[in-house]
């Protein structure tokens, strides 16, 4: 199951379910490997995605037993790095994460998975720009851990909080253009060419984060044409990544930026779209009051 595993993370999402759910089945049919706690950890993503959160969180937790009941520490860093990206930032409350991943993180430097200790650094970053009481603080959690990834030569899959990055700077009053991701973190001349390369290179975690983030501050600094712009292109992928709460928070942004068009033009288009966001905003509530209710 190895190759299974193996595979999976390396090839297209579509792909990477198939296998999965190969991983899962061996594992029903012959019992459990080190592998099987990969599998019922992507599994788990996968009913999180379709919005069953409650088998979702039964699997991650049946995943971690299973890690730890095999003693598969080589799989601690790609296990948590799945289960901290989707399921477990909806169900748990996002404080409570911050802890564990970058654990994760650690452990995984230590048994020298530097890719997926690299992808758990990013999380992390990720959940402590929603949590750090400063901006500050946040932006000198992310430059150690940037520094960190250089190290080990890991600097494509740091491309994912590289938007992060410069919208942070954007909320610290360090851009020219505060509503546009153009800055000292972009490593190309602007924006439009960051987009472009990742489009070149079908690179759609990148591109979705970036999305993310220059819908946000395009939201924050009043810009809702781009603001908007940015959504539809995130809905317009073939294979939006939901994880790192993106998706949830795009879904969230979308209904605002919708309201906000709707008071501005006065078109019934933009207020219907504003509440059936709305609507989606409420099921999360629902299903994770600790992260979604205050909205």
């Amino acid at each position: 199951m190895d190759l299974l595993e193996t595979t999976s993370i390396y090839c297209p999402p579509y792909f990477g379910f198939i296998l999965v759910f190969r991983i899962v089945q061996l594992s029903i049919s012959h019992g459990v490997s080190v592998n099987t706690a990969y599998g019922f950890a992507y599994y788990s993503g996968i009913l999180c995605h379709l919005g069953d959160l409650c088998n979702a969180s039964k699997y991650a937790k049946f995943s971690l037993d299973i890690m730890q009941r095999m003693q598969a520490r080589q799989k601690y860093c790609r296990v948590y790095s799945c289960l901290y990206s989707m399921t477990f930032l909806k169900t748990n409350h996002m404080h409570s994460c911050l802890d564990p991943v970058l654990k994760a993180h650690h452990e995984g430097l230590k048994a020298g998975d530097t890719a997926h200790a690299t992808v758990c650094a990013v999380i992390y970053c990720s959940i402590a720009f929603r949590c750090e009481k400063k901006l500050a603080s946040a932006k000198q959690v992310l430059t150690d851990l940037k520094r960190e990834a250089k190290v080990y030569k890991q600097e494509s899959v740091w491309g994912l909080a590289v938007p992060l990055e410069q919208a942070i700077l954007n909320l610290m009053g360090h851009a020219d253009k505060p509503n546009l991701l153009d800055g000292d973190a972009i490593p190309v001349e602007n924006i439009d060419t960051f987009i472009t390369n990742a489009k070149s290179k079908d690179a759609e975690r990148i591109l979705c984060v970036t999305y993310y983030y220059q819908m946000l501050v395009a939201y924050i600094f009043d810009d809702l044409e781009l603001a908007i712009k940015m959504v539809e292109e995130y809905l317009g992928l073939e294979n939006p990544f939901e994880g790192m709460v993106a998706g949830s928070e795009v879904i969230f942004l979308y209904g605002l930026t919708s309201l906000a068009q709707a008071r501005k033009t006065n078109e019934v288009m933009w207020k219907n779209r504003g509440h059936d966001s709305m609507k989606k905003v409420q099921k999360l509530a629902k299903d994770s009051p600790s992260n979604y209710q205050h909205k």
